[in-house]
């Protein structure tokens, strides 16, 4: 069960105790008011009838406080034990929810070291791209002319920088990665600026009505207009002809992307469990077993990051403008970074709790947790004073006598 589910588990637990209680005393001061109604309306009859009559009136109602009392007594001793048990149950879920969070980080590890390594060379490979059609036409001169000129005719309207940015978008990000203009002219090399609105019958020479597509497919479809299963059939196209015309970069960075998180997780691993060794918790043989075992896993999950994250800029080119921004780059950088130190920090923190950094560090660390554990204590001792004066505020649920008023 999942940290919320407990968290929300235990605040249904809270709301039903609470319903419960809500509704006995209400019962409870339903019962008492119509028990004095009764009694007074006696007491009226028995002013009218003599004192002996008044006599039994006033008996009745001595009766009927006795019963109100003893049940505002036993609704207050059934609260406070339901808030002593839910105090109870908090404290145990907290605690099963920190070794299950602890749980979860570790089993987790190799998948945030996977995704941070394969996004961390991923965003690298992009970043230098050109994000403006000036760094464009600096950068990369003759892939700038190209888009200018794809799909237009002799005395068109120059393209707006907007739409150069735009076509350049639409160039698949498998053959951008490492920023290579003349990857990208590869790729461009048998395509087409075709019209989805042919030029022919108005279609305009903006980045929203063109696509790069084989020539001989333009050429032959003329001036019908681009259907939505041709759009569909090009995105797929490209995505292939991109990953096939650049394998040599793909397959270079995937290698670097594996290599990079398996020997990371290997060096992290060990360095995580040498403390352990040191204890005496582990084996050596169960030592070696835990690197290996990282190593291997991250070897599986890198790989598998990294082909969704080709696959995806492949069909999807746009997204490559969020992957080359500095703050993913920077937030790539930084999952890979957590990725590194997170199994060391559950090193040093059972190094802690083991007596490893001395007696000191062992008590302030209990003295952590026992702060922890007071504050919970000084919440549900606080809720519980508020329980005991909600009663004693009013003068039925307190108990007090009826005659008395």
């Amino acid at each position: 069960m999942s940290l919320w589910e407990q968290a929300k588990q235990l605040a249904d637990t809270a709301s039903q105790h609470i319903d419960k209680a809500v509704i006995a005393t209400t019962q409870a001061t339903e019962e008492l008011a119509a028990t004095t109604a009764e009694a007074l309306h006696q007491v009226q009859q028995a002013v009218e009838q003599g004192a002996e009559g008044l006599d039994e009136a006033l008996g009745q109602i001595q009766q009927a406080g006795d019963r109100a009392q003893q049940t505002t007594q036993a609704l207050t001793v059934s609260g406070l034990t339901t808030l002593q048990t839910l105090q109870e149950t908090g404290q145990e879920n907290a605690r099963l929810s920190l070794e299950a969070m602890g749980k979860a980080l570790e089993d987790w590890q190799t998948t945030i070291a996977a995704l941070g390594t394969s996004g961390m060379v991923t965003a690298n490979a992009l970043k230098d791209l050109p994000r403006t059609a000036q760094e464009l036409a600096q950068e990369m001169p003759a892939l700038a002319r190209r888009l200018q000129r794809a799909g237009t005719r002799l005395g068109d309207a120059p393209r707006s920088d907007a739409d150069i940015m735009g076509l350049f978008d639409k160039i698949p990000g498998t053959s951008k990665l490492g920023a290579s203009e003349r990857d990208m002219r590869v790729f461009l090399s048998n395509k087409h600026g075709s019209h989805i609105q042919a030029h022919s019958k108005g279609g305009s020479n903006g980045a929203e009505n063109v696509v790069w597509e084989l020539g001989a497919n333009n050429i032959r479809r003329g001036s019908a207009t681009m259907t939505g299963g041709e759009q569909t059939y090009i995105r797929f196209y490209n995505a292939v002809d991109s990953v096939l015309k650049n394998s040599t970069t793909i397959a270079r960075l995937g290698l670097a992307a594996t290599g990079t998180a398996v020997l990371t997780q290997a060096l992290v691993t060990a360095l995580a469990y040498t403390l352990d060794l040191y204890r005496g918790d582990i084996t050596a043989d169960e030592f070696r077993e835990k690197i290996v075992a990282a190593a291997v896993s991250a070897g599986i999950a890198t790989p598998v990051f990294f082909l969704l994250l080709v696959a995806v800029m492949a069909l999807f080119p746009e997204v490559v403008v969020v992957l080359s921004a500095p703050a993913v780059v920077v937030g790539f950088n930084a999952l890979f970074g957590v990725g590194i130190a997170l199994p060391i920090v559950q090193s040093m923190i059972r190094h802690v709790e083991a007596g490893g950094c001395g007696d000191e560090v062992q008590a302030q660390y209990a003295e952590a947790i026992a702060q922890g554990d007071a504050l919970l204590q000084a919440s549900s001792l606080e809720v519980q004073r508020w329980w005991q004066q909600w009663f004693a505020a009013d003068p039925v649920l307190a108990g007090e006598p009826v005659g008395d008023a």
